[in-house]
């Protein structure tokens, strides 16, 4: 039972980072007036979020470790849970590190996250490229982002 709510915790909260993350990019990359830099900024972002999402996923492997939840095979150090959360995140699946019981549901649920959330940030660049393609490269508000409610 445990695995499992780590598993659903830690995917929520994966997504709201991500989420808050989006909106401050959208922010920051609207308010620049380059289309080059809006687009930099976009990619830096959201590559910036995911390594926070991975580095995260990997601290929680190695606080299960210590604690006894589950143990993965071929990972002893702080640096091989990252390097592990990085693979199965990215859906790469090498198999040189592997999760006992305790941790399956933990990976599939990261492994699930991490495709959705990639693919995410693929369609909010695709939008952002459209957006200057279609706006002769003048940065507007986002059409995958949903407008902030700032004044509510």
């Amino acid at each position: 039972m445990v695995d499992i709510m780590l598993a659903l915790v830690m995917a929520l909260v994966c997504i709201f980072l991500h989420f808050e993350a989006v909106l401050l990019i959208e922010r920051l990359a609207s308010a620049l007036r380059s289309a080059r830099l809006s687009l930099l900024a976009t990619w830096t972002g959201l590559l910036f979020a995911h390594v926070i999402e991975i580095w995260l996923y990997g601290l929680v492997y190695f606080i299960c470790a210590k604690v006894g939840v589950g143990e993965l095979q071929g990972a002893s150090s702080f640096l091989d849970h990252v390097y592990y959360s990085a693979v199965v995140y990215t859906t790469l699946g090498f198999g040189d590190v592997i999760p006992d019981h305790g941790l399956h549901m933990l990976t599939g649920s990261e492994a699930l996250v991490g495709l959705s959330l990639i693919a995410w940030s693929a369609t909010i660049t695709y939008g952002r490229v459209l957006l200057h393609q279609t706006n002769n490269h003048q940065p507007t508000s986002h059409p995958a982002v949903p407008p902030s409610n700032e004044n509510v």
